[in-house]
């Protein structure tokens, strides 16, 4: 007969009162991390504060004093929405241009722009009244893919290349160069690499990683701050750490860069370029607004709306994609709202917010809802230190279209193209979810889309799902209602395929009790020298093991035995340790016992003694009373007890055949 035994064990409340802020912290994240932190297997977190604006360092500037260019009072812009305001806006654009800069301010209306707009100057601003007073709409269809309504475009240059003379190491500052004489502080630089055979092989993407083959490709954009011409080989320091190890045998080199925009901005605006449906399915990756070869820039409280000249039955706002953001860096977009896209369809559209090889790119405070991929890295190499703060996405859909009916299928976020380095996502919401994997041939042979890049404080809105398959490692850590994927899955495709081991996690179902709840602000702050934020709800005080039988067991020799525990109101996945208690008092762990049921086969005299369970969470660990173990040997039969018991049965069985044959 099978004996359950059980345990019933409370965590002490003295034992609550001794957790420390450790605890409730993740174990790549201590309370003295340093961005050189590394633990024990390997893992590690890179700093991803320099994202954004000033690298993070500052807020875009009060702009007030900058010279205003009203487009209405003085370049007769219609903003009733009657007549064409696209050469009075451009108009301005230009006078501001020539002015080195300034505002163009565009007062509450409606403007109707049948034609697209450029900035192609440093220093100018386009600013509405708010998102819910100034309205932008745009009528056209571009002829030519990849197109914007509105773009701010940098003409960046490279020269004065100088060959990396040591490999540069990752998540370092420094490069190494034979000569640094034709840099200075200041400059403009990449460190950049050819996609080499064995780089791709390297990568385990031969066949698949095809478009670039051969090409040097710009990875870290960055600013010299200082140069030591002693030093052989000279040794040149940058502003960002690499995100990557940058090899000799690759290529790797330094090259100056010119050409950037910079202090430019977009600001409290609504934005449409929805038009009649057919019309918007004729073109790929249109955007309606766009920065390409930007830094130190920004995209603040820019909505998007219902565009008076779509003809779809539901409500568009966008031919195709929103806001993109290419080869530039230090840029932020925040507050920001893109909403319903018309062609959803492949080829690159439906991207709400869309990065392409850009460095420390920072969306923040943003919502997205009803693209294709609402948030989403796409083409090329070369997008690094890419942050997502605070933002939302629901409704991501791929379309494809049968006649004019359109059958959705569900999609996600995602990193879309060729190993994205050191990415955060961070307090982000999905109702769809986020995606990283190997891709394989797909668009032009993306393989792997990422590597090394985490995401922090995920929470999910109804069947949200993580699918998260770096290259070499990747970090999920700190999920609420959202299933989360990191393991090999046969339903899922190629997606694994090349990516182990599993990406890290830890703190799943238990985002709440995360400490910071935003990794980016923290390490910002500690970077800066600035307050932390005391984040984080308490950890439960009721984590509890429950059992049901008595703290002592009694039992027989050969019976088969088992001690089970139930954790309950845990946090993240619980780990069990069975013990032995020896001579003073010492635990002897028991090999294999790392389960919430202890088991005894067959119970011999050797098994009794005491026993321990500690359980451990994400948030703390609990220990169990001893169980006491008590063997009872079965007694054998005797010969002569044997003798014994037999006659007394003899007796039993003959008296009622005696008393028959009398009675006969």
């Amino acid at each position: 007969m099978m004996k359950i035994a059980a345990l019933l064990v409370t965590l002490a409340s003295i034992c609550l009162q001794t957790w420390s802020a450790h605890a409730v912290r993740s174990s790549l994240y201590p309370e003295d991390w340093a961005p050189e932190f590394t633990d024990g297997q390997g893992h590690f977190l890179h700093d991803f504060s320099y994202a954004g604006y000033h690298n993070g360092e500052t807020v875009p500037p009060d702009t007030g004093a900058l010279p205003l260019f009203d487009v209405v009072a003085g370049y007769g812009a219609d903003n009733t929405g009657a007549s064409d305001a696209t050469t009075a806006l451009q108009q301005a654009i230009d006078t501001a241009a020539s002015a080195n800069g300034g505002v163009v301010f565009l007062p509450a209306g409606t403007y109707r722009c049948d034609g697209a707009l450029t900035v192609n100057a440093s220093n100018v601003i386009l600013r509405g009244e708010g998102e819910t007073a100034t309205f932008v709409y745009f009528t056209s269809v571009p002829s030519s893919a990849g197109t914007g309504h509105i773009t701010f475009r940098g003409m960046v240059t490279r020269s004065n290349e100088a060959l990396l003379a040591e490999d540069g190491q990752n998540r370092s500052f420094e490069v190494r160069v034979e000569d640094a004489s034709g840099f200075a502080v200041g400059d403009d630089v990449a460190v950049g690499w050819v996609i080499t055979d064995e780089f791709i092989a390297e990568h385990g993407m031969t066949g698949i990683w095809v478009s670039f083959n051969g090409q040097w490709k710009p990875f870290f954009r960055r600013e010299i701050v200082a140069i030591d011409l002693v030093s052989l080989p000279n040794v040149i320091t940058l502003d960002v750490p690499l995100r990557y190890p940058a090899k000799m045998q690759d290529g790797a080199s330094l090259r100056r860069e010119e050409g950037y925009l910079k202090e430019c901005g977009v600001e409290a605006i609504a934005l449409s370029n929805a038009v009649e449906k057919t019309a918007a399915w004729s073109q790929d990756q249109i955007h309606v607004l766009g920065m390409d070869g930007v830094k130190d820039s920004y995209i603040c409280n820019v909505g998007s709306f219902q565009s008076p000249v779509a003809d779809d039955t539901s409500e568009k706002h966008l031919q195709s994609s929103g806001i993109r953001v290419g080869g530039s860096k230090r840029v932020t977009v925040s507050n920001c709202r893109m909403e319903k896209a018309q062609n959803r369809g492949d080829g690159g559209n439906g991207y709400l917010y869309e990065v392409r090889y850009s460095s420390e790119i920072l969306y923040r405070d943003s919502i997205a809802q009803d693209g294709r991929h609402n948030f989403i890295q796409n083409w090329d190499f070369g997008a690094t230190g890419i942050v997502w703060l605070r933002c939302e996405s629901t409704g991501s859909t791929a379309v494809t279209l049968f006649g004019s009916a359109e059958i959705p299928v569900r999609a996600y976020s995602e990193y879309h193209h060729s190993l994205s380095m050191a990415c955060l996502v961070d307090s982000c919401v999905f109702g769809d979810g986020w995606a990283t994997g190997n891709r394989g041939d797909w668009s032009s042979g993306a393989g792997h889309t990422a590597t090394e890049t985490a995401l922090w404080n995920t929470k999910g809105l109804g069947e949200a799902r993580i699918r998260s398959f770096n290259y070499a490692q990747g970090y999920v850590i700190g999920t609420e209602d959202i299933e989360v994927y990191v393991e090999t899955d046969p339903t899922l495709g190629a997606l694994h395929v090349g990516t182990a081991p599993n990406d890290f996690t830890e703190f799943i179902e238990g985002a709440k009790y995360l400490r910071p709840q935003s990794l980016y602000e923290s390490q910002r702050n500690t970077r800066l020298g600035l307050p932390q934020a005391e984040e984080g709800e308490p950890p439960p005080s009721d984590f509890v093991l429950t059992y049901d039988g008595p703290a002592t067991t009694i039992t027989e020799t050969g019976e088969r035995l088992e001690l089970i525990v139930e954790a309950q109101n845990s946090v993240d996945e619980v780990h069990y340790q069975w013990y032995l208690v020896g001579e003073g008092e010492t635990l002897q762990p028991l090999p294999g016992a790392t389960t919430n049921v202890l088991v005894f086969e067959t119970v011999t005299p050797a098994h009794a003694g005491r026993y321990v369970c500690v359980a451990t969470d994400a948030i703390g660990e609990t220990r169990s009373p001893e169980i006491t173990l008590q063997v009872k040997a079965q007694m054998p039969l005797s010969g002569a007890t044997l003798c014994a018991f037999l006659l007394i049965l003899a007796a039993i069985l003959l008296i009622p055949s005696k008393r028959a044959r009398a009675g006969a």
